[in-house]
């Protein structure tokens, strides 16, 4: 018979660990948190913290992934206009929220100087772009979408808006908005069925 030695990892203290740690990420970057101050936050010691991430970027790299997980769109609308305003929606809430938008600026410039999380982050917007080509692709079966779209340049047609009123003209972004970008996407890239409304 096979002993079992200590005991099973919490989930429910995995996810304090890591709600701490992308607060704490999101107020101080990776150079200005500290595992004490992440410790503290989530109401346990540095060694269970240690136990579970042997070092900063680590434990930063775990809590993104969270995040990534817990903010990724799956919309399935029926339609692409709706699949796509659902996405844009999810994107914006993610963007306005003051813990999870701000990690998500810190994590795009700390990537351009630590290898794992720019392995984290690239995989985390290939994950959320390939749910776009989903949406695409299902619109090309019901022939909403032109079947000859290059899709990379296409889904960087969907956010870049958002991302530029956001991140440099630090504008709010309303649903009208939302649905200009949108109906624009279709009128350009979309069959005739796609506008009949």
């Amino acid at each position: 018979m096979t002993s079992v030695r200590g005991r099973p990892r919490s989930t429910e203290c995995d996810r304090a660990i890591l709600d701490a740690a992308i607060t704490e990420y999101a107020e101080r970057g990776l150079e200005g948190m500290s595992v004490d101050a992440v410790a503290a936050r989530a109401g346990v010691s540095k060694a269970t913290i240690y136990r579970r991430y042997p070092s900063k970027v680590e434990l930063v790299v775990a809590a993104a992934l969270m995040l990534a997980e817990a903010t990724a769109p799956k919309p399935d609308t029926g339609s692409l206009r709706g699949d796509l305003l659902t996405s844009l929606r999810n994107l914006r809430r993610l963007l306005d929220d003051p813990v999870l938008g701000a990690a998500t600026r810190m994590l795009v410039v700390d990537a351009l100087q630590h290898g794992d999380l720019a392995r984290m982050h690239t995989d985390f917007v290939a994950t959320r772009r390939e749910r776009t080509f989903d949406a695409f692709r299902r619109a090309i079966e019901r022939g909403e979408l032109r079947p000859d779209v290059d899709f990379e340049f296409a889904a960087d047609a969907v956010v870049a808006q958002l991302f530029y009123q956001h991140l440099v003209r630090h504008e709010s972004i309303d649903d009208e908005y939302l649905e200009r970008v949108v109906d624009d996407f279709l009128a350009r890239y979309g069959l005739e069925q796609a506008n009949a409304r």
